[in-house]
């Protein structure tokens, strides 16, 4: 997996939505072993999306 720029909202936001749809996938197939993993992951962007508005607001 590539590097994410950290300013790149737009980016971080769509791959949210690769990861939401990765999980949907997995669910209708029943293989739900990587489901935590991926949403672990959403939640640590999301995370770092905050991160970016806050400083953004500061300034």
């Amino acid at each position: 997996m590539s590097k994410l720029k950290k300013d790149d909202i737009s980016k971080l936001g769509h791959k949210i939505n690769q990861l939401k749809k990765r999980i949907l996938r997995t669910e209708i197939s029943g293989n739900t072993s990587k489901v935590e993993f991926r949403q672990m992951r959403i939640k640590k962007i999301k995370k770092q999306i905050r991160e970016i508005q806050a400083k953004r607001n500061k300034k």
